[in-house]
Parts: C-alpha cells; structure tokens; sequence
C-alpha cells in the first residue's frame, strides 16, 4: 500500500502533459490567498530595529556613492560586493535616515514580491496551482527564514531570490520545445540573471537549472540521444552566454584580485566532509529535525531519481536538480545564516507541496469525503495540512522572532546619542571613540560616518586600531563610553 501511494504521489503527471489553463479567477484567489497569509503572519517585523549588520551594508555603498553602486551593477564582475543591495539601501538612507519602519515595509513588500513570483513559478513547474499555493505558504511560514522578515541583514537572500526567479520564470514562459528564445528575449533572461549575481554569489546555480529544464525538454519525446543533442543545441544559445557570464563572475569576482574567497567566512574546503555535512545540515533545517544523516540524504535523493525515471516524470527530476545544484554554493563554506536556505526550502516545498496533494487527490474518493466535490475535498485536505504545519512549528517560529526583537538595540543607543550631540564636527575633523560598545566590530566607525554624512571627517576606533596616546592628543574630538554612555572627553 506505502509503494502504491508513494508511486501515485510523485508519478501522476508522469506523462508529462503540457500545464492545463487554469481560470483567471483561481489564479487570483490563490495570489489573495498567498498574500493574506503573508501579511498575516509577518506584520509584526515592522517593530524590529537595524540588525547588527546594516550599519556595514549602508556604509558600504554611502562611502563610495551612488554613481560607483550602478556602475558595478552593470559591470558585475568588479569587486564591490553585492552591488544589488545599494539600490535598496541608498535611496531609503537618504530618504529616511536612520528610522528602520521604512526599511522593513520595503523589505517586506520586496518578499511578498518574491512569493508571488514563486507562486507563479511553482505552478509551471509543479502544474497545479493548489500544490504551488500551498509550497508558497510552507515556505513564507519556515521557522528558519523568520530571519527574512525581522533582519535586515538577509535583504542579499531577498533580492537574489527576486531575480533568480524572476529569470527563471521568464525563461520557462517563453521558451517552448518548438521555438528558442529571441536576441531581446535573451536579452532580458541575460539581464535579470546578472542582478542575480549582483545581489548575491548563489545565483551560480541558475545556469545548472536552465540547462536541465532544456535538457529534461529535449528528452520528451525524442527517440534517440542525436535527437536530444540536437534539440539541446537548437536552445542552447542563452545558456552558452549564461555559463561565460557566471565563469566571468567565478573568476574576477570570487577568486580574483580581493576576491571573496579571501574572506575567512567565503573560503571554500573542497572536500566530502564539508559536503556532507552542509547537506544534512539544510534538511535538518528545512525539516526541522535532527535525523538526517549523509546516508539519509543520499537515500532520499536516490528514491527521487528512481521515481523520477521510472516514468520519466520531468517536473519531478527538475525538482531533484533544484534541491541538488541551488545549494551547491554553499556546500562547501562554513556555515552561514538561515536565510541563506530560502531558494533551497523552495525547492523542497514544491516537492512536498506536490506529493501533499496527490495524497489529497486520493483521499478526496474515500467515503469519509463524499459529501464534498472532489476540488473541495482537495482544497480542504490541503488547507488542514497547512494549519498542522503552522500548529507544530508556531512556537519556534515565534520564539526566533522574539530574538530578532531584541537585536539591534546597542547599535540604535548609539544611533540616539549621536542624534542629541548639540554640534557635528566640521568637514575635515578627526575624531576619535575609546571604549565604544561594539568591542569586536567596526559598527561606531559606520554609525558616526553615516549621521554625520561627510566623507572628509575622518573617524578612528581606538578599540580597533589602538591609537598611541600621541595620536588621541592630535584628535579634534575625543569620545568615551563611561557606564556606556556617549561622552564627550575633548
């Protein structure tokens, strides 16, 4: 019985049949749906202050100006990092300042963007638009990416996401087994890739995407492997140029001159152990359990292939391809924030999403479901299964929320003093913080840059450069932190 429901779970659409239309209406609904449970579950991040790390990220695009951010967006492969996150912090920080209610609306709005784009691009590749629906909402209620909506600090995760689906979808929608795509349209599929890697380094994985989808195209229908090549080759033009744009980025970006692999956080360690580990590290975390072992996920990775081959069921075999390549520019760094997994647990959510309701489907012909028409049935089978999900993990999913509410606070102290000084220094001071309150990190240095918003001043940390007395004489401004508090010493 376990075999025949797990063969009907993932092997219905075997056939492969093109998507059928679906009703504008339902299209809609689902999209309402998407973003009523969106707003429902996320509104209270609006109240979270500046995470630790957005004082760096606004600094580091202020500091070199607007002109250079766009400049680097368009040649990707120079060696600002993540140029992508200037277009969202530059024009809030000039706008607003440093009151973190605008930041998070825009956050927000830019992830419920990216949930409907993925609502759209999980039922093409998933074919129902109640699976894509459902995988949405697992993926906007994870307990792992609460850290999406409460910190700033993820915002590259966000907007890389923006793009790489947006790319891929736009591929998928207007490419078909009969027509490649146009110069304009390839083109575009171009241009929404690189601000892909603009915003984040795991865009990489696209390209591996693209090329199985035309190979998993190539393969329907097609008699021998010449017909597949052939097929393959027809369509292969933007996948050519997408591979020499991400061998560029690879080289001049990642390991050339200050490159990020000179970062301890960056380097990679090209080895089983580190994939291994990265690999159940994810599914622990996508499944919220502590199970899974390397055998396990070689194991469930090994049942998918089998399924997916041994009806060919396309969407099932691209979905597998999702789950193995998206993350591989991870696998072997040490490891990083959670929101780092949000392209990954998306692919893991259509996969479940999808065997969920091939379940429902079942179920709905069972005795206990006859009063209701089938669609019903479904609809309710499903909506149960979301409010078990949302049941069994609201407790860790709030009690990360709560933390992010508490972070940020020092920074935003400081923030407040910096604000009540009754003077700014004049263009050309130097100026000095002893004993400042972020003893590890540079966050006086940005924060006093970016209130006083003038390049030529020029701000020193004792805690971090360990000035000579001689030095701190020379200083025209002096600041201390006696009980933690701003003074002024000279």
């Amino acid at each position: 019985m376990a075999t025949a429901v797990l063969q009907h779970v993932l092997l219905d659409s075997a056939d492969e049949a093109p998507i059928s239309r679906r009703s504008f209406g339902a299209d809609i609904a689902s999209a309402v749906a998407v973003a009523l449970f969106f707003l429902a579950t996320t509104w209270r991040a609006v109240y979270v202050h500046f995470s630790s790390d957005e004082m760096m990220n606004i600094y580091w695009y202020w500091e070199p100006g607007r002109w250079k951010v766009l400049c680097n967006i368009v040649l990707f492969w120079r060696k600002m990092i993540r140029p992508m996150g200037g277009l969202y912090y530059l024009p809030l920080f000039h706008t607003f300042g440093f009151n973190p209610w605008p930041y998070t609306v825009v956050r927000l709005a830019i992830l419920l963007f990216v949930s409907l784009l993925l609502l759209r691009l999980a039922a093409r590749l998933t074919g129902s638009m109640a699976a894509a629906t459902l995988a949405v909402m697992v993926a906007v209620y994870h307990p792992e990416l609460v850290s999406l909506t409460h910190s700033g600090s993820f915002i590259y995760d966000i907007l890389c996401a923006v793009f790489y689906f947006a790319a891929f979808l736009y591929y998928v929608n207007h490419r078909n087994s009969s027509r490649r795509l146009t110069f304009r349209q390839s083109c575009a599929f171009l241009a929404l890739y690189i601000c892909a890697l603009d915003s984040k380094e795991m865009a990489v994985s696209l390209p591996v995407m693209v090329c199985a989808y035309e190979l998993l195209e190539a393969s329907r229908g097609a008699q021998n492997v010449r017909g597949i090549a052939r097929h393959w080759f027809t369509h292969s033009g933007p996948l050519v140029a997408a591979g020499i744009l991400t061998a560029t980025f690879i080289t001049f970006k990642t390991y050339g001159r200050d490159g990020l692999v000179q970062i301890d956080a960056y380097h990679p360690v090209f080895t089983w152990t580190r994939f291994a580990e990265s690999s159940q590290r994810f599914l622990n975390a996508i499944f919220c359990t502590t199970w899974f072992r390397p055998w396990s996920v070689l194991a469930i990775w090994a049942v998918l292939l089998y399924l997916g081959l041994l009806k060919r069921n396309g969407r099932l075999l691209l979905l597998l391809v999702w789950v193995m390549a998206t993350p591989l520019p991870l696998n072997f760094l040490p490891p990083h924030g959670p929101g780092c997994i949000y392209i990954l647990l998306a692919g893991w959510s259509m996969i479940v999403a999808t065997g969920c309701e091939a379940i429902a489907r079942r179920l709905a012909h069972e005795p206990l479901f006859a009063w209701l028409p089938a669609p019903a049935a479904v609809l309710l089978i499903l909506s149960g299964a979301l409010f078990y999900y949302t049941s069994v993990t609201a407790v860790r999913h709030h009690k990360i929320a709560r933390d992010y509410f508490g972070e940020g606070e020092k920074t935003w102290n400081l923030i407040e003093e910096l604000r009540n000084l009754p003077f700014q220094p004049p263009p050309g001071s130097r100026v000095a913080f002893v004993n400042d309150p972020f003893p590890e990190g540079w966050d006086a240095f940005f924060i006093a840059n970016l209130a006083w918003r003038d390049r030529s001043i020029q701000v020193f940390l004792q805690n971090q450069q360990h000035l000579p007395a001689s030095e701190l004489a020379r200083m025209d401004y002096l600041f201390d932190f006696p009980q933690g508090r701003l003074t002024r010493v000279r």
